[in-house]
């Protein structure tokens, strides 16, 4: 029994889990390392340090807008090729750490300026996410190796927020209406009746509720697509079986949290308030925090925490035609993380040992 289960445990990190297959490439492979680095980056977007799940989630865009996919990628590609140039460790850009902030800047691009095929708009989006290395950098510094908690994207959440403030005085600019909702509540009262359109298309509470939690999947990557939500599913799945449970039972939580609390139907519908929530999960229930039944717990209250977090900053950021983007993700895990490190029942996790829940388990046991 132990061997059998010695073979699967080996099979499975080589081939799933953090991908033990390509982790270890000699340093004469370059082109290749920065490939897998490009890819685990993509991967890094839900925590998941594997090429596997990033080549997927970049499909995943693709379905939705290959213009998209294209920023997408090429975001945490010049965010790893930037690190190798400016001499970054290479084990930290071997796992994909400078290049998730740069991927989400790349599909920020593509949704909120104009002109797909753009030369001008890929430019532009690139040079950010080649800022958004510098930028990344100075955070581990302060939160990673200061604080001894996950830098995440706090990078993403306030260059982001810049260049959103930007996109309406550019000739390229534009706001992309399933994003820009939480605007339109300033104007008028939520109407909490689940529906597929602002107004009318009223679905029953399963329907609703389905579309929401997919739907939340795939605003982690800035898209509103049932598809898109079912492919992140699985490329977190490549990863971890039990992240993407989390991640999914996340964005659920977010959503009803959503509707316990009287906020927009349609908003809900679309994943508005789930999205933080899937990350905050997966983050919390395995991660960051020390896989337990503890662990879940906080990270089905920490999704919660995170929807509620998304109304109050929406409100807060929506009179400038923002949204807040991963800041309530952040906000909720870096907290935990911090206060984690003072509890004796639930055990925080050095971020240079993340790796997965199932990882997490076989070495509790």
């Amino acid at each position: 029994m132990y061997q059998r289960n010695s073979i699967r445990n080996a099979w499975f990190d080589r081939y799933t889990g953090t991908f033990s297959l390509s982790q270890n490439l000699p340093k004469q492979a370059q082109a290749l390392s920065v490939l897998d680095g490009t890819l685990r980056g993509v991967g890094q977007i839900f925590l998941m340090n594997n090429p596997l799940s990033g080549l997927l989630l970049v499909v995943a865009v693709a379905t939705a807008s290959p213009w998209g996919a294209l920023l997408f990628l090429g975001g945490s590609l010049v965010g790893t090729l930037t690190a190798v140039l400016l001499g970054m460790p290479r084990d930290v850009w071997r796992a994909g750490l400078y290049g998730f902030n740069g991927a989400l800047i790349g599909i920020l691009g593509a949704v909120f300026l104009a002109g797909d095929w753009n030369l001008w708009v890929a430019v532009f989006t690139l040079l950010a996410a080649a800022l958004s290395t510098p930028i990344m950098h100075t955070t581990i510094i302060i939160f990673v190796e200061k604080l001894g908690v996950p830098a995440l994207s706090v990078t993403f959440g306030v260059l982001g927020i810049l260049l959103l403030l930007l996109a309406p005085s550019v000739a390229y600019g534009r706001a992309d209406p399933a994003l820009i909702v939480p605007v339109e509540r300033l104007a008028v009262p939520a109407d909490p009746v689940l529906r597929s359109a602002a107004a009318g298309g009223d679905v029953s509470v399963g329907e609703g509720l389905l579309n929401a939690t997919l739907r939340g999947l795939s605003e982690v990557l800035l898209l509103d697509s049932v598809l898109v939500g079912v492919l992140v599913i699985i490329a977190i799945a490549l990863c971890s079986p039990i992240a993407a449970g989390l991640a999914v039972a996340g964005s659920l939580t977010g959503a009803l949290t959503a509707i316990v609390m009287g906020a927009d139907g349609y908003e809900i519908y679309l994943g508005l308030w789930g999205y933080n929530g899937a990350v905050v999960a997966v983050a919390l229930g395995g991660i960051a925090l020390e896989a337990q039944w503890r662990s879940v717990a906080v990270a089905i209250v920490g999704a919660s925490t995170s929807a509620l977090l998304f109304g109050a900053l929406s409100e807060f950021l929506g009179p400038y035609g923002v949204i807040p983007l991963s800041l309530p993700l952040v906000m909720v895990i870096i907290g935990t993380a911090l206060a984690a490190q003072g509890m004796s029942r639930v055990h925080d996790v050095a971020p240079a040992d993340y790796s997965t829940a199932e990882q997490r388990l076989r070495i509790r046991t």
